[in-house]
């Protein structure tokens, strides 16, 4: 199955031709086709349905209003673009929902885009301009893969592959109660709420720590993957997310390791391993300054396992749900703060008493 994206930018055409061109793939069936924003009238609703309806994805420039055409700028931004498509679909006018990627640069990003939470809800994803790659494409045509699902079918059970009675019922509530629920709302709830965060569903750095695995010093990782098979993600969204169900996880180890997966230190868990004939596995060393082999999380900065209780919470704009986790930093990435810049990672408020004790102890030492 192919899927056509449209990409709306207010930049020249020999900029951004380049990027759509980069974008698609051939391999998948995906074609990200440009356009540029002068061919749009906001006000001219059935023009605006009539193009948006050839197209199962669209990726705009955050600031469609920044570069002036024919001596002027365009009078709307991202934002306001993707509320106008968000509210045609809503009302029925536009039959198709589709997802809406933000599409623009790091300093655009976290100047505008990170500090604008009213709008984030309207965005599916942001990418990176400077961080193209298949894995990009990839994700693109899974969101357009899982809207086309989501349309077909609205039942939970169907499109998560799971018996949903295993899952915290309130991740379900609103779509119970209420009749009429746009595609786009499933998607973002299922995106935002289970697959981009810690939680019922983990990525594999987090399986690797929590199974007490060096994914690099490792060669039989694919063979301790193998066992937890049965716990992996298979619905709406998985083609484009690696994911791994964690209380299926949790059941999985206890049947293998007869005691609970938490109760371990990586040590254990790769000498059980081992006894069931997965030779060449070694456990992480806990990072710099730290001592805990009881690796839950990862840091975010340095993206090495990591024992929740040595670590700091992470500051998200939104406080995870209840079935959602807490991202963790180091000390060491505290201490060398470049990698907290770079990747904009901030301390939960909570924390900062005890990240001002934990430095001033390191730097007497």
């Amino acid at each position: 199955m192919s899927f056509k994206f449209l990409y709306i930018d207010d930049a020249s055409d020999q900029v951004t031709k380049g990027l759509a061109e980069r974008l698609s793939s051939k391999e998948l069936g995906l074609l990200v086709e440009y356009k540029h924003v002068s061919i749009f009238d906001k006000f001219n609703i059935q023009d605006t349905i009539g193009t948006i309806s050839q197209y199962q994805g669209l990726i705009l420039d955050l600031r469609l209003d920044n570069e002036p055409y024919d001596g002027k700028n365009f009078p709307f931004t991202a934002t306001e673009f993707a509320q106008h498509i968000r509210t045609l679909t809503t009302k029925g006018e536009l039959k198709t929902d589709i997802p809406i990627i933000i599409f623009s640069t790091e300093a655009k990003l976290k100047d505008i885009y990170f500090k604008d939470m009213t709008s984030n809800n309207l965005f599916d994803r942001f990418i990176m301009k400077t961080q193209i790659s298949d894995l990009v494409s990839k994700k693109l045509y899974s969101l357009a893969n899982g809207y086309k699902k989501i349309a077909e079918t609205k039942d939970f059970e169907n499109l998560l592959q799971t018996n949903i009675k295993a899952l915290d019922e309130r991740f379900f509530s609103r779509f119970k109660i209420e009749e009429i629920i746009p595609v786009h709302e499933y998607a973002q709830v299922i995106l935002k709420d289970l697959i981009y965060v810690k939680g019922f569903l983990i990525n594999e750095q987090y399986l690797a720590a929590r199974l007490g695995i060096d994914i690099d010093k490792s060669g039989d990782w694919s063979s301790v993957k193998k066992l937890f098979e049965e716990a992996k993600y298979t619905g709406v969204f998985s083609d484009g997310w690696n994911r791994w169900w964690m209380h299926k996880i949790d059941e999985i180890f206890e049947k293998i390791a007869n005691t609970y997966l938490s109760y371990l230190s990586a040590k254990d868990k790769v000498e059980i391993f081992k006894s069931k004939g997965i030779k060449n596995i070694v456990f992480p060393e806990p990072i710099q300054g730290n001592s805990s082999y009881r690796f839950w999380t990862v840091c975010k900065a340095l993206e090495k396992p990591l024992d929740p209780i040595e670590g700091f919470k992470v500051y998200t704009r939104n406080e995870p749900k209840p079935w959602q986790e807490y991202e963790y930093i180091s000390l060491e990435a505290l201490l060398h703060p470049y990698s907290l810049q770079e990747k904009n990672i901030k301390p939960h408020p909570s924390e900062l008493d005890g990240i001002s004790f934990a430095i001033k102890n390191a730097k007497k030492q």
